[in-house]
């Protein structure tokens, strides 16, 4: 679990750099390991949170329904100038439904610790 936040923070980094003009030779150059050790602290806080937030909304039985999670396939559309159906359909080919329904019940979670703390 910790790799695959590695990576996804790693992909981030790369788009962010190639959206302010760096070039492929340029990111080839880098020395990946050393990114890789860099990310590892803050990937592993990231996934032990997302556990434990898992665990509050298992146990608080907090759920995000397919009325939210459409509503945020719009906003995602909305965003992205597609239609709700182009994105969705993509969503569903990437299995990205349950990675947006999954953060949304995160989130979710946090906001009841934030309104019971």
């Amino acid at each position: 679990m910790v790799d695959h936040q590695i990576n996804l923070r790693l992909e981030r980094g790369l788009r962010a750099l190639a959206a302010q003009g760096m070039r492929t030779e340029e990111m080839k150059r880098m020395d990946f390991s050393r990114l890789r050790v860099a990310q590892t602290p803050a990937a592993t806080k990231e996934v032990r949170s997302g556990m434990l937030l898992h665990k509050i909304a298992d146990a608080e039985n907090i759920q995000v329904s397919d009325d939210e999670l459409d509503r945020e396939v719009h906003l995602l559309a909305h965003q992205t100038q597609q239609s709700p159906d182009e994105v969705k359909a993509q969503l569903v080919k990437d299995q990205g439904l349950e990675r947006i329904r999954a953060r949304m019940r995160g989130e979710k979670a946090l906001d009841f610790l934030y309104a019971n703390s």
